[in-house]
């Protein structure tokens, strides 16, 4: 049996087009691109602190710029 890994480029992360959120529970949204994990929101004490495959982006003030990071990453 053969693992491919997706490619950890820009352009890979973004093929699936916009990011859909949904919230999962209080404080927390799951972002799927194209069918696909794309990567999760979590509401902090600091902020709204953005994570794709368990990478920190940042934390951010609001949750409309922590979606924003995703579109920057």
């Amino acid at each position: 049996m053969t693992i491919a890994h997706a490619s950890s480029g820009s352009s890979a992360r973004h093929a699936g087009g916009a990011i859909q959120w949904t919230t999962v529970q209080s404080g927390l949204w799951v972002g799927k691109a194209a069918g696909e994990f794309a990567g999760m929101i979590e509401s902090r004490d600091d902020g709204f602190a953005a994570i794709r495959l368990s990478e920190l982006l940042g934390v951010y003030e609001s949750l409309a710029a922590a979606k924003a990071a995703f579109a920057a990453a």
